[in-house]
């Protein structure tokens, strides 16, 4: 039996690296290892829980979003002819006004909960559809639309030679993260049978006092925890017949796989310790390149109606010389309704018309 949390972190800090649920898991399983006493023990047991029970797995964790918002859901592209309908467009003039709004629409990467959920109640969710509510709400969606809720700035940084401590030559350029103060909350969406939620509360405060991510030593990616919620609450679509993942996913053998998605290529790099690239690790701190599903990405099949059918698994091999070393690729499914035209076509394409 699984319990849900939702987790609320809040940034103290500029991050590096985004919320990405396979770092997530890796922080995890180094606050494992350091707050338990039998630490290392505990870690490599819940590690192999994943290989003797993979549909099973004792912990589920999503990627982080902005507080209130989701990925916006990877679909097949709504038509020209589509939009032009939609918003009247009867000149060239007029497209070109609408120009600008329609290409920050469609280029969005976030969808607010409460729309999501609002679509959830009317049945199944297009492109279309997605595109029409977002455009009509286009003015009070504008921050998350724009990404407004963030801000990047390349940062120019000294070297400095630790042993004379000086500056020595030579400059680099590094792309941060920074939140205005009444922003910087992300939820994290986790299902676990092997944690209680004080457990979990020490981990993800483990995890802020050191920082997440890229260049923790120096600061970056602190956050405390703001609030731990025993429940995940989410669009709920009746008689669903696709899922969107919310975390970096990588199917395994019987997964479905027809979808409409984007991937990101993973270089990973081994955290903490393993980071400067100890004895251990063969004094290599990388990871083999992994191709994984974004959050966001949609795939269709079955068995969309139980809540504890599992999709991808935890990747062995990742490490050219530590066999020990995995890799976090389960999916963190969001059941959700599509078009139906897009599910029954055998090539996996949606009637245009109704896109």
């Amino acid at each position: 039996m699984y319990s849900e949390y939702t987790i609320t972190v809040k940034l103290n800090a500029p991050v590096i690296t985004t919320f990405q649920s396979d770092t997530i898991f890796g922080h995890i399983c180094w606050a494992i290892r350091y707050l338990w006493e039998d630490g290392e023990k505990k870690l490599k047991d819940f590690l192999k829980e994943y290989d003797t029970k993979p549909d099973d797995p004792p912990l589920l964790v999503s990627s982080g979003f902005p507080k209130g918002h989701l990925p916006k859901p990877v679909l097949p592209p709504i038509t020209q002819a589509a939009i032009d309908c939609f918003i009247a467009v009867t000149s060239i003039k007029g497209r070109i006004e609408n120009s600008f709004k329609i290409k920050t629409v469609k280029n969005a990467s976030l969808i607010p909960v409460a729309l999501l959920d609002e679509i959830s109640k009317e049945g199944e969710i297009t492109a279309k559809i997605l595109f029409e509510k977002m455009f009509e709400r286009y003015d009070s969606l504008y921050d998350v639309i724009k990404q407004k809720y963030e801000q990047s700035a390349v940062i120019q940084h000294n070297r400095i030679n630790r042993i004379s401590n000086t500056v020595k030559e030579g400059l680099y350029f590094q792309e941060e993260t920074f939140h205005a103060p009444e922003m910087g909350e992300y939820n994290i969406y986790l299902k676990t049978n092997c944690f209680s939620k004080r457990e979990l509360h020490e981990i993800f405060r483990f995890i802020g006092m050191g920082g997440y991510g890229k260049d923790s030593s120096t600061g970056k990616g602190q956050f405390t925890v703001e609030e731990i919620k025993d429940s995940i609450t989410l669009p709920s679509f009746s008689g669903p017949n696709a899922f969107m993942t919310l975390s970096s996913f990588i199917p395994q053998k019987n997964d479905p796989i027809g979808g409409y998605y984007q991937t990101i290529l993973k270089f990973g790099k081994l955290g903490d310790v393993y980071a400067a690239g100890s004895a251990d690790v063969s004094h290599n701190p990388f990871k083999v390149p992994l191709l994984m599903f974004a959050p966001g990405s949609v795939f269709y099949g079955d068995n969309y109606n139980d809540k504890n059918h599992f999709y991808g698994r935890l990747i062995s091999d990742v490490h050219s010389t530590n066999k020990e070393i995995k890799h976090y690729a389960y999916a963190f499914p969001l059941n959700i309704r599509i078009d139906s035209s897009i599910v029954n076509s055998e090539a996996g394409k949606a009637d245009k018309d109704k896109i």
